[in-house]
């Protein structure tokens, strides 16, 4: 314990704050890779703003990736010969990159899940759960989890409610909107 003090104490002052922001950012993003693994991954929390093609730049998990790399990459770069203004630059230019990235990926992923054999039909009926708050009488588009043809997915969805629906909030779809989202309203109790 006294060589991880004596080690702390010898770092210079902007290193323990980039490791501050490193090493939680890396647990939590170890414990979220672990959980999306098993399938218990269904709980990140999106911001409300998507432009119009899906792209959702501030996200739970692209955040948590942002702080990772920023945090690493400002710790090893303010351990260089580089000037410190350079080296804070370059790891929060990093970060944002790794944000952006994030997004993009995401994204894309979504869009090789949504091109699958998945008919989106089959999901009338089922229940799911709230993934991105659903804004109330159809304002726009929020995001529901539910398992059609056995494959747990993500849809886009409105509501005709007068409130909105919030994240973690179950959900049965009732009907299929004309491009296809699916129109969705709460269930009062889910077994």
């Amino acid at each position: 314990m006294a060589a991880i003090l004596t080690w702390w104490e010898n770092l210079i002052l902007g290193q323990q704050i980039f490791l501050l922001i490193a090493i939680p950012s890396s647990v939590i993003l170890v414990i979220q890779t672990i959980m999306l693994l098993v399938g218990l991954d269904d709980e990140d929390f999106d911001a409300d703003d998507f432009s119009d093609d899906g792209l959702a730049l501030f996200s739970i998990r692209g955040i948590v990736s942002m702080l990772c790399i920023m945090g690493w990459s400002g710790f090893g770069l303010l351990g260089t010969e580089l000037p410190d203004i350079v080296a804070i630059l370059i790891s929060v230019g990093l970060g944002i990159a790794t944000l952006v990235a994030m997004a993009y990926l995401m994204r894309f992923l979504q869009k090789m899940q949504s091109s699958g054999n998945i008919e989106i039909s089959n999901a009338i009926g089922k229940v799911g759960k709230v993934y991105i708050p659903i804004p109330g009488r159809a304002a726009a588009t929020g995001k529901v989890n539910i398992t059609v043809q056995e494959k747990y997915s993500e849809f886009s969805a409105i509501t005709m409610e007068e409130e909105d629906i919030p994240t973690g909030t179950y959900v049965r779809v009732v009907a299929l909107d004309d491009s296809g989202t699916l129109v969705v309203e709460r269930v009062s109790s889910h077994t």
